[in-house]
């Protein structure tokens, strides 16, 4: 069994290692719903601007776009920060495994991902 392996210091191997790098980036990817639901918005719900066929657009973007602008920014630096900071920084002071930890870092969309699939937002 993978769960079972124990190394040459004593330290079990296998599927036990994963757990810590794969339940953080899971968190982070609860963080990371902000910043997808304001690009989303930006992709979808927001109205493309009708100028015409002339050279000048007078039509300003609405109040919302911009809020939802710099909400995709702002909270999308957080979350990258937070990868930065958990998936590279820590484990390299920790003397962990540096590619577990960014190995396990394509996890952080899933519940993103999951709660569209499942239409919770």
């Amino acid at each position: 069994m993978l769960g079972s392996e124990v190394s040459a210091n004593g330290r079990g191997r296998g599927v036990r290692w994963l757990w810590a790098p794969a339940l953080a980036n899971l968190l982070i990817g609860v963080v990371a719903i902000i910043p997808g639901l304001c690009i989303r918005w930006l992709t979808t719900e927001y109205p493309l601007v009708d100028c015409g066929r002339g050279i000048g657009c007078d039509k300003e973007a609405s109040e919302t776009a911009t809020v939802m602008t710099y909400g995709a920014v702002l909270s999308g630096l957080f979350v990258l920060g937070m990868v930065l900071v958990v998936d590279v920084l820590i484990p390299r002071q920790e003397g962990g495994r540096l590619h577990q930890w960014l190995g396990m870092a394509v996890l952080v969309p899933v519940p993103f991902a999951v709660s569209q699939a499942l239409v919770w937002i």
